[in-house]
């Protein structure tokens, strides 16, 4: 029975073979990954070559922020103000105050504050005390008001 050419073909890309080498294509690879390019060339939504350092996650977008511990704390503030009532759901719109949830927020960055002592650089330290502190005297105040 002789063999159709359904047009659908199985291609390799491993870096390494079985015995842990580099292969010869692993190396020539500098003009970026085949596959998800468009007719133009062009990536859709993947990492480009070029882009290895500033997006360490292979597909994510570089306008995203970078991962770091200073956009870990914001993250865990903002959501924080979004549990108290401060900001309005930017899916809904709606501001809906979630007190327990905003206190057991607070307490994860307290956890983090107690963790990294003596391992943060200094404006790393300073951003996590100011959030706790404005994050803490918001809370007291949300706690506070009366809602008729």
């Amino acid at each position: 029975m002789a063999e159709e050419d359904s047009g659908f073909r199985v291609a390799d890309r491993r870096k390494f073979t079985e015995d842990g080498q580099l292969r010869d294509s692993a190396k020539g690879a500098a003009s970026g990954p085949a596959g998800p390019a468009g007719p133009s060339g062009e990536a859709r939504g993947e990492e480009r070559a070029g882009d290895s350092a500033s997006s360490p996650i292979v597909g994510q977008d570089s306008r995203e922020p970078k991962m770091d511990f200073p956009t870990l704390v914001l993250s865990l503030t903002t959501t924080a103000m979004l549990q108290m009532g401060l900001v309005p759901d930017p899916v809904s719109q709606k501001v809906e105050k979630n007190l327990p949830a905003a206190r057991q927020t607070i307490d994860i960055l307290e956890i983090l504050k107690d963790k990294t002592q003596g391992n943060l650089k200094p404006d790393e330290a300073r951003l996590l005390d100011r959030c706790l502190h404005d994050l803490k005297m918001s809370f007291v105040q949300s706690s506070q008001k009366v809602t008729l």
